[in-house]
């Protein structure tokens, strides 16, 4: 009994010093942990993937299946339509916008439209690693984005998507039309 007392007196001392990481170091340990797990991603990807490319300070990875030599990158308030796929790690489905893709995850929604997404970079509210993704894309072309979870839903995640989870978005470009002006 007297042991149990001990342990329960403390508990408050040991919350103190939990308390006195800061919310920065452990966004830091969680960020160098998404890292990790995407480089392990990396070595056990499925497909033969052409070109990677690293967005440099934001651990996001591009493994580029499809690569076009001409034309522009995408740019800043380009209108863009993107067929896309979002998993987890695990290959967990969450969200796609080709029907059949719905259909073999459980996914499938009468009341949904599946065709390419529409957006305007930099303007529409994606995650941040989309719009890192995509700015880095030609049309036609076709990459597997690794995402940390700093740059998708954070530690607040979003329905079926756990807190602090790296994200894989499956991403085909088939349309990018130049901003123009008024």
């Amino acid at each position: 009994m007297i042991r149990n007392i001990k342990y329960l007196a403390l508990m408050p001392l040991l919350a103190v010093l939990l308390s006195c990481v800061s919310e920065e170091e452990n966004l830091d340990v969680i960020f160098q942990e998404d890292l990790d797990k995407i480089e392990t991603y990396i070595q056990n990807f499925p497909d033969e993937y052409m070109k990677k490319e690293e967005i440099e300070g934001t651990g996001i990875v591009l493994l580029f299946t499809e690569v076009v030599e001409e034309g522009e990158l995408a740019a800043y308030a380009d209108t863009l339509a993107v067929d896309y796929t979002g998993m987890l790690l695990d290959g967990t489905v969450f969200d796609t916008s080709i029907e059949q893709t719905a259909r073999d995850n459980g996914l499938y929604s009468e009341s949904r439209t599946y065709e390419p997404y529409k957006l305007v970079l930099g303007v529409s509210g994606v995650i941040q690693g989309w719009t890192a993704a995509l700015s880095r894309m030609k049309e036609g072309e076709k990459a597997t984005a690794l995402i940390p979870s700093y740059y998708g839903y954070g530690s607040q995640g979003a329905g079926s998507i756990p807190p602090n989870s790296v994200l894989v978005f499956e991403l085909d470009l088939t349309e990018n039309r130049p901003y123009q002006e008024p």
